[in-house]
């Protein structure tokens, strides 16, 4: 999530590397989403930043940006939209031995910060 480099110079292991990534990615959005459903917490930071942008959105021709009203852009977060907060987290509760429920009351004082 924060590579920048690849390991080696041959196609193959920057191949690999880009599959790890994309695999790491997909599953840092699984476990996100898994989180969200299961203890019914979400970024509500996020959230409240994402309305305020909306607010000052422009399109290309300087107008205010207008969002298409349509299914799929009214039920999907962006895919590729995953907070540094989260990662963070994520990052320091893997390398910490620390139990589910104190990683957990973490998680939501940060995403309600």
């Amino acid at each position: 999530m924060a590579e920048t480099k690849s390991w080696a110079s041959s196609h193959t292991a920057k191949e690999a590397q880009a599959l790890f990534q994309c695999l790491s990615h997909n599953l840092t959005l699984l476990f996100e989403q898994a989180i969200q459903c299961a203890e019914g917490i979400g970024d509500e930071v996020e959230t409240k930043k994402k309305h305020r942008r909306q607010k000052t959105r422009k399109n290309r021709e300087g107008e205010p940006y207008q969002r298409a009203n349509n299914f799929i852009n009214q039920v999907f977060q962006r895919a590729t939209q995953r907070t540094v907060r989260f990662l963070r987290w994520l990052r320091s509760w893997l390398y910490q031995e620390a139990p589910w429920s104190k990683a957990l009351a973490r998680l939501t004082h940060i995403w309600t910060c």
